[in-house]
């Protein structure tokens, strides 16, 4: 005996299989943008995270995370090298910091916004910000100093060759940095401001990532505030931790004193501001009770 399906004419039947199928729908959609207000309260909880890791991850993380900067920045050198405009060269850096992030490692200048908004949330105290920052800071200065010795005695065959190409490069790069001597307290305070305008971008990097769910929207994120500083110059004192040193190495006329009263220090003072004041500060405050 055959059976044919006709579909129900109740059409109090219908609707309720219209209003399941729309809530299922419903229930199915993922949107992808996360609103400003949103996005200020995951931040709280990373920071609400970040703060429980103990002092072995933070320096491990740390360490980890300069590499890949310096990869990118090395790379960026090297089109440079080859004929690249410097700010198209500066285009392709936030290739290192999407895989720092990828692998959720550590950079202090992320965690310069992101710890004080856990901080004002009232969620973590003023000295485990500082915490977090001293030990960050220390696993990145360990990561760029080793990086940069092993980029250095890779290309050079262990000392054997004189420094070439993007070895050259970068250690022009470390003298142009430290040029801000040459203008006395107004080139240390420009250098400020120079890691004050970095850092106004680049701290923005682990909040605007949020604004999406998936991995194509981050990325693009991610790409627009690095991509900004690099190629318009700015200084970012986790990636002169590379810089300096690779640049010394290979005949850079810059001493270690130039390196940390006329750059380092100078410069993660302006980028601590420009993080603090800007995005953890101001953008904050204005979507917090939203």
């Amino acid at each position: 005996m055959s059976h044919t399906f006709y579909p129900s004419t109740d059409s109090a039947s219908n609707n309720l299989r219209v209003e399941s199928l729309a809530a299922l729908s419903a229930t199915l959609t993922i949107t992808d943008a996360v609103s400003p207000a949103q996005i200020g309260w995951e931040i709280v909880e990373d920071a609400v995270k970040k703060d429980k890791f103990p002092i072995s991850r933070l320096l491990v993380r740390g360490f980890l995370c300069t590499p890949f900067l310096a990869y990118a920045a090395a790379l960026s050198a090297l089109l440079a090298t080859q004929g690249w405009p410097t700010a198209a060269a500066g285009l392709i850096f936030p290739v290192g910091y999407i895989m720092l992030a990828t692998l959720g490692l550590e950079m202090a200048t992320g965690s310069f916004s992101v710890m004080p908004i856990g901080m004002y949330a009232g969620r973590i105290k003023p000295w485990r910000v500082v915490r977090n920052w001293t030990w960050t800071l220390l696993g990145n200065l360990a990561g760029g100093l080793f990086f940069a010795w092993l980029f250095w005695f890779s290309l050079t065959k262990g000392g054997t060759t004189a420094p070439s190409g993007v070895l050259i490069t970068l250690a022009h790069l470390a003298e142009k940095k430290a040029s801000y001597l040459e203008y006395g307290h107004l080139g240390w305070l420009a250098a400020v401001g120079m890691g004050v305008l970095c850092n106004w971008l680049v701290s923005l990097a682990p909040i605007m990532a949020k604004a999406s769910r998936s991995v194509p929207g981050k990325v693009m994120l991610i790409w627009l505030p690095l991509s900004t500083f690099f190629a318009l110059g700015f200084e970012h004192t986790v990636v002169n931790m590379f810089v300096f040193p690779v640049g010394i190495l290979s005949g850079a006329n810059v001493s270690l004193y130039d390196w940390w009263i006329w750059n380092q220090i100078p410069v993660t003072i302006g980028n601590i501001i420009g993080a603090l004041a800007f995005n953890a500060g101001l953008w904050y405050y204005t979507h917090k009770d939203v």
